[in-house]
């Protein structure tokens, strides 16, 4: 398809990462194509990366908490509450009526320039680090902004160049601002007559997207919601000489048939990118479902997604596996970055089998729930699954029932450490501030964290953010939240619009809660024993079991000095009990089944566990326990399961699972 019969542009703006695809306008670049009108994207974004380097676009457009309070959080950037990015294309969409940047940047400061830790060199060099690069960046950020008109103007230009008919813009996170600011300098070049402009993406759902529609006049549509089911009717409207004309905000229907959609195409991002250095590291992007199957349940307290669209929807399991195939035959990369935001259980006995049967070397990211059984998460790494965000939030259940998280402690202990043995990462954050939260509980953590060192530990520790969608947005009183009001950065990149319009655009908020204490006050011990956990896992400390000529010690090296402990056989079949959760009874009952020299007392089982206990080789919570040594030894069955799998010589019907055969639409 050649540039000059465009007749659709799909423009994605700064500050999308530049990593991967955008993968919703991918997805209408195909809904139309089946149509016969040829669509295409203009990837900004990269161009502008490009323009000012790797290391301030990422500094702008990555989403961290913006308490940047254990190890290498310290590095990354600002959060995207701040709306930093949104900021620098502020004076292109406002001009003279742009909101102030030395105001608004020394308003940052105390947020970005990390004081250092009283302990910790590593961790003092590394906000010591963040300091400097605040410092450096606000200069170079006020240059940007200051360019940022003559930027728009030049895209424009470029956009306009082969005349299409319609221009799109997906926003999401800080993209809002480069777009409006955009569809602004192109309507002045172009009337509604010669050019249409609409707006879509998660900016722009429910009321967020008619207060675009309502403040920002340039645009003629604003969509909310999945545009896969409007987008051929909004262009068809201004392509046909009798197309129906469509409302100025169109809130779009749910896609009830995932299978219905097509493949994304991503050459547009390809091009985009081949002659530069991350044509060789970017990834793919996919989508196996829609909504959240646990949200439709139970919403987590905190959680802003699925506004409007919370309802499940999966891919049939053979549609979605020729769909990775397809994709990564065609474009030459094999990671995937899945847009779900949890994982279709199904799929661990549909859709991983096939990828283990066939041999295929596609890997990918994928978000679930953590109380997954180590046989469901065995067959998804042997089906090629190399890194997790399970929602593991807190290490206190009291707290993740404040959440609504329907897990506990140790079903998140439990999972860290299946992870660790399968060599699986495993991306995960303390989060705090939540209300009726007890303080006791952090004591606990603290407490807890010295047995886990030789675990993942959190990439950081962060204050909840209150989105728009939450049911603590939703029913803040519910939760003893007052004075629900935007972020106050909103009053500065939409300075020009009064304060109720700016509360109706605004996504994040903040907030009052009645009986505030200060999390930072009960929280200090937890984040220090956090920082003694990053510094000990990334020093290489380990507690794990180890087994040669039929006899089984335990090393363990997290206090520092490495000890080597023998074991008895009832410590060894005890540790391999409490691999996974059992409650004291139920251990008991499995330690004494065909024990050799009889069955062993309560009270005998009692000495054996509080032995273990003490040494921090198991943990409890009430009556339930858990084992937290390694055995290494465990990523064989992963090799062993994928080599059966393919040598056809594994029964998949005992496994309760059935390969799912691949199909393409």
């Amino acid at each position: 398809m050649s540039a000059d019969c465009v007749q659709v542009r799909f423009v994605v703006t700064p500050f999308l990462p530049e990593h991967q695809p955008a993968l919703g306008v991918s997805t209408l670049v195909s809904v139309l194509a089946r149509q016969g009108i040829p669509a295409d994207v203009q990837y900004l974004n990269v161009q502008f990366m490009r323009q000012i380097g790797w290391e301030l676009y990422y500094y702008l457009s990555y989403a961290t908490p913006p308490e940047i309070l254990a190890g290498e959080m310290a590095f990354l950037p600002a959060s995207p509450d701040l709306l930093l990015g949104e900021m620098v294309f502020a004076p292109a969409l406002w001009g003279e009526a742009a909101a102030d940047w030395e105001a608004y940047a020394d308003l940052l400061t105390p947020l970005l320039e990390v004081k250092q830790h009283v302990d910790g060199a590593t961790s003092g060099g590394a906000r010591r680090e963040q300091a400097l690069h605040w410092g450096r960046a606000r200069e170079l950020i006020r240059a940007l902004r200051e360019d940022s008109p003559r930027i728009v103007r030049q895209w424009a230009q470029d956009i306009l160049r082969d005349e299409p008919r319609v221009i799109g813009f997906t926003s999401t996170f800080q993209q809002s601002v480069a777009s409006l600011a955009l569809a602004k300098e192109l309507r002045r070049l172009r009337p509604r007559e010669e050019l249409t402009l609409v707006m879509g993406g998660a900016n722009c759902e429910g009321d967020m997207g008619k207060a675009l529609s309502d403040n920002f006049p340039f645009l003629d549509h604003v969509v909310s919601g999945e545009g896969e089911g409007v987008i051929l009717d909004l262009v068809k409207s201004v392509l046909e000489p009798r197309g129906r004309p469509q409302p100025r905000y169109v809130a779009a229907p749910q896609i009830e048939d995932m299978d219905s959609l097509p493949m994304p195409d991503f050459d547009h991002y390809f091009e985009a990118i081949k002659d530069m250095p991350m044509a060789k590291r970017a990834n793919l992007t996919a989508e196996s479902s829609r909504g959240c199957w646990w949200g439709a349940k139970a919403h987590c307290t905190f959680c802003g997604l699925n506004g409007s669209g919370m309802a499940y929807r999966s891919k049939d399991p053979g549609r979605f596996v020729g769909e990775l195939r397809t994709l990564a035959r065609r474009y030459g990369f094999n990671f995937f970055m899945m847009a779900d935001n949890i994982l279709d259980l199904k799929y661990i006995k549909s859709v991983f089998p096939a990828l283990i049967t066939q041999g295929d070397e596609i890997t990918m990211f994928y978000e679930t729930k953590s109380n997954l059984r180590k046989e469901q998460l065995e067959l998804m790494v042997a089906g090629g699954v190399t890194e997790l965000q399970p929602g593991i939030e807190s290490l206190s259940t009291s707290i993740l029932e404040l959440m609504d998280k329907g897990t506990t402690r140790l079903q998140n202990v439990q999972l860290i450490k299946w992870c660790e043995e399968f060599g699986i990462n495993v991306n995960w954050n303390i989060l705090y501030g939540f209300p009726g939260e007890a303080p006791s509980e952090y004591e606990d953590m603290a407490r807890l964290i010295p047995a886990l060192t030789h675990l993942p530990p959190p990439g950081g520790c962060g204050r909840i953010r209150l989105d728009r969608f939450a049911p603590y947005w939703k029913t803040p009183e519910k939760y003893n939240l007052r004075n629900v009001r935007q972020k106050w950065s909103y009053d500065h990149v939409y300075a020009a619009l009064p304060a109720e319009e700016r509360r109706r655009v605004a996504y994040y908020f903040d907030y009052d809660l009645e009986g505030d204490l200060d999390p930072r006050v009960y929280l200090q011990d937890t984040l220090k024993q956090t920082e003694r956990w990053r510094d000990g896992y990334s020093r290489g400390v380990t507690l794990e079991l180890r087994t040669e000529d039929g006899r089984s010690r335990v090393v363990d090296s997290r206090e520092g000095l490495s000890t080597e402990t023998p074991l008895t056989a009832d410590e060894v079949h005890l540790l391999k009990i409490l691999d996974s959760i059992q409650s004291g009874r139920a251990a008991l009952a499995k330690l004494n089944e065909g024990r050799e020299d009889g069955p062993l007392s309560e009270a005998e089982f009692d000495v054996l566990l509080e032995r273990l206990l003490a040494r921090g080789w198991v943990i409890r919570e009430g009556v339930r326990l858990l084992g937290v040594v390694l055995d290494r030894m465990e990523r064989q069955r992963i090799i062993d399961l994928k080599m059966a799998a393919q040598l056809g010589t594994l029964d998949w019907a005992r496994l309760g699972a059935t390969p799912a055969v691949a199909s393409a639409r």
